[in-house]
């Protein structure tokens, strides 16, 4: 399916949500009621979407029977199935693309969104790109789980850019010497210097801090690290460095004390980070501008360009927060409020406990995950993308004296699209959408290595080109039919789906996405993918961690530990512009917009059949156009059976496919 940003205006997307700076419905805080009778109807929005087809039981370290299977699956032995997809983009090879950095055998490299682990620097002739990856030298999981663990440095001469080579003196080892260290983030300064940003265990407390590693020139292997001041209680930190050698530091904060936890902290250094600012507490009740408490773990990210300076960061009711400075993070702006978050706005009665308090559930509608990145394009303005899954809220209840349903507490749970989608940013037009990537789910084989709240693409990195502004993004997503059998962490055996890595380009100006291209080859589980913000000449830098298995072992004790490649992938995609691509698509309107019970679908005047599908927020076909209907170039729908929210108009011939978003209001 081509990928398409389905972007609406600001108006479009306060009807499918509300209007986009206000709060998200808090816990207690009342929801219109539904039907005040007992019913049962409303829990099927709780339902997950479809999910885990090939599914089998038993238990951890004993053989196992996968449904649909004749092979049987053992902990410590993997048997391979053979699938084929459908996916146009397929590859004939199992070699996996670019050169390989090094091993390790720790192998969840973020909880959330991926931290920057890419740098470049030019010197004359000299032209070299600088990677820092979290790894493991031994296999040890418990007591702690890989002590070995740390930042792992590689140097890339790139003066052949698309023919990398790694500096074979500069060896694959941890740079915090016998420190263990974890969640690194890359600092490069303009004389070439570098170093990693990691937590470790405080020399002074049992509590984890920031510790900054680095060395003294380019190419320097010898590194001396030091601990953060300032930085205690601290976790997952996320560094960058703007374009006044000013570093920059997020991490989360373990604020228990003050009544509140897992805040985000900011912190900078003007000097290379051997002196830092005093900690910022940039979220909830302490924070100035005041911000929505903070979710913590992997989910906020860095964009810096001159000395601009983008903080996007998760809030505890699924909302994606930006902030700017415009003085190298010396002041900061009002937050732009980039995705609505769980905006649920009916409940419905699921069942009565007697005493005057019942089970409820609301609607199901998109929240945004943690997996998400942000970018400055040269006009300094963000882009974004992020991940998106549906979602509800399920728990206890009362009616309260207006006959209204208030929670007394709840909880969010969040389930998988069908549809491949997620959420574009673009600061400039003011506008955000859910757009539409890969192919279909064909709900086969069990999602894996998936932060709470992401679909079935996460890990999102955005560059842009300098030369023309234009934008290109890499991602894990998944493959239909590309599954291995293995031992989930419940003890029960499944066809794991293998990540893919895939590239997309968005012209500067144009409207959609361009067709991705899958990157990486079958039957390897490729994940967490880094990319240069910069793309120079349209050659992307990235590095990727692969390894054979589906899912991460340190999360899942069931799976063995095992060798993880690092590579580092230089690489010009081609792409040819969309617009140019399906100029007979220019046609396509839908009218009114938002509509109330009726829309006018056009789409030109068609010399073949064209396949015209109407789909829900959930990837759900609600709607088709009759074959007869299909080189008129315009149709009638009638909307006044549809329920109020969004949904997408899909228009598919041999020339193409684009889709439209529409909201029904009422």
């Amino acid at each position: 399916m081509l990928f398409r940003t389905l972007l609406s205006s600001f108006g479009l997307m306060c009807a499918m949500t509300g209007t986009m700076m206000s709060e998200t419905i808090e816990k207690g805080k009342p929801f219109p009621l539904k039907n005040a009778e007992l019913k049962t109807e409303g829990i099927r929005f709780a339902q997950p979407a479809m999910n885990n087809a090939l599914i089998s039981t038993g238990i951890a370290g004993k053989p196992v029977m996968a449904q649909k299977s004749n092979n049987f699956v053992d902990k410590g032995k993997k048997v391979r199935s053979t699938q084929t997809s459908t996916t146009p983009f397929m590859k004939t090879t199992n070699t996996l693309p670019g050169i390989l950095l090094g091993v390790t055998y720790y192998d969840l490299q973020s909880n959330g969104s991926m931290p920057h682990r890419i740098s470049y620097f030019e010197e004359g002739n000299d032209k070299s790109a600088q990677v820092i990856w979290m790894g493991a030298s031994d296999m040890e999981r418990f007591n702690p789980p890989h002590p070995t663990r740390g930042s792992y440095y590689a140097l890339v001469d790139m003066a052949d850019p698309l023919n990398p080579e790694k500096y074979t003196d500069v060896e694959w080892n941890r740079i915090e010497g016998t420190i263990r260290s974890g969640f690194p983030s890359i600092v490069q300064y303009k004389d070439g210097s570098v170093g990693s940003i990691a937590h470790v265990i405080s020399s002074e407390s049992s509590a984890s801090a920031m510790r900054i590693t680095k060395n003294t020139s380019f190419g320097d292997i010898a590194f001396t690290s030091k601990q953060i001041p300032g930085a205690d209680s601290s976790l997952w930190g996320h560094a960058t460095v703007d374009g006044d050698d000013v570093t920059h530091l997020a991490f989360t904060s373990d604020t228990s004390s003050k009544n509140f936890g897992e805040q985000v902290v900011y912190m900078r250094s003007t000097d290379k980070g051997n002196t830092w600012s005093e900690p910022k507490i940039m979220t909830g009740p302490l924070s100035s501008p005041q911000l929505p408490t903070g979710r913590g773990a992997n989910s906020y990210q860095f964009a810096t360009r001159g000395s601009t300076v983008a903080l996007a960061y998760q809030d505890s009711t699924f909302n994606l927060r930006v902030i700017k400075s415009e003085d190298n993070g010396e002041t900061w702006g009002q937050p732009i409020n980039v995705f609505g978050g769980s905006r649920h706005a009916t409940a419905y009665m699921v069942e009565d406990y007697g005493d005057g308090t019942f089970r409820a559930t609301t609607d199901t509608i998109p929240i945004c995950g943690p997996s998400f990145d942000i970018v400055l394009n040269q006009d300094g303005f963000i882009h974004g993308m992020a991940s998106t899954t549906p979602s509800w809220n399920i728990g206890t209840a009362r009616m309260n004296d207006n006959g209204e349903i208030e929670f007394i507490d709840d909880t969010t749970y969040a389930s998988i699209y069908t549809r491949v989608q997620g959420v574009y940013f673009n600061e400039e037009a003011n506008t955000y959408g859910l757009t539409t990537m890969a192919e279909d789910w064909d709900g086969q084989g069990t999602v894996v290595t998936r932060p709470f709240g992401s679909g079935l693409c996460r890990h999102f990195k955005l560059g842009v080109d300098d030369a023309d502004n234009s934008l290109y993004m890499v991602y894990t997503g998944i493959k239909n039919g590309d599954v291995f059998e293995t031992i989930l962490a419940d003890g029960n055996a499944d066809f794991g789906l293998q990540g893919h890595i895939y590239v997309s380009k968005r012209f500067n100006g144009a409207e959609m996405w361009e067709p991705e291209i899958d990157l990486t080859p079958v039957e390897y589980d490729c994940q967490f993918p880094s990319m240069y913000q910069r793309v120079k000449d349209g050659i992307v830098m990235m590095a990727y961690q692969a390894d054979r298995t589906p899912g991460v072992s340190i999360q899942n004790s069931n799976q063995d530990v095992e060798e993880n490649f690092v590579h580092f992938h230089a690489f010009r995609p081609a792409f040819v512009s969309v617009d140019e691509q399906v100029g007979q698509n220019s046609e396509f309107m839908i009218a009114p917009n938002p509509a109330t019970d009726l829309v006018t679908i056009s789409f030109g005047k068609q010399d073949q059949a064209v396949s015209v599908t109407i789909s829900d927020a959930l990837g759900q076909t609600v709607a088709e156009m009759p074959a007869e209907l299909s080189t008129e170039g315009s149709v009638m729908l009638s909307t006044s059976s549809f329920a109020t929210g969004t949904y997408f108009c899909t228009i598919r011939s041999a020339n193409g496919t684009a889709s439209k978003m529409f909201s029904i209001v009422r």
